[in-house]
């Protein structure tokens, strides 16, 4: 049964994470006025992370119960990796990518932006590589 939710979780982080990058983001820049998308965009990434970064760390609970199985140390680690992404992005680079954009630092904005993206891109990884290996 814990494996099963498991793998549910990750299928839920994994969709929802490439339902937003690939139709949700996009769409709100193309369909709504940019005075409207930035500040929608600016409350929406708190709750995107908080909720991503809640399920990773029941991912790394499950995966501490599950340590003795197969892949059981990978799992652990790739799930806090995954954690601790969610955690830094939200606390740490959301907050500069802000306070960059409301004084005007454009290069500086673009930097933290590019970090975020990169470390959503590997936390996408790293859930492909884990449904491989339950697979």
């Amino acid at each position: 049964m814990v494996e099963y939710i498991q793998f549910l979780v990750v299928a839920v982080i994994l969709g929802g994470m490439l339902t937003f990058q690939v139709l949700f983001a996009p769409l709100i820049f193309i369909k709504l006025p940019n005075d409207v998308a930035r500040p929608f965009i600016r409350k929406f990434f708190p709750f995107y992370y908080l909720y991503f970064g809640i399920l990773s760390i029941v991912l790394v609970v499950i995966a501490y119960l599950l340590l003795g199985q197969d892949f059981g140390v990978w799992l652990l680690v790739l799930y806090t990796a995954s954690a601790v992404g969610f955690i830094v992005s939200r606390q740490v680079f959301m907050p500069l990518a802000n306070k960059a954009t409301d004084e005007g630092r454009k290069a500086d904005f673009s930097r933290y932006h590019r970090i975020t993206v990169l470390i959503n891109t590997l936390q996408l990884i790293a859930m492909v590589v884990v449904l491989w290996l339950l697979t």
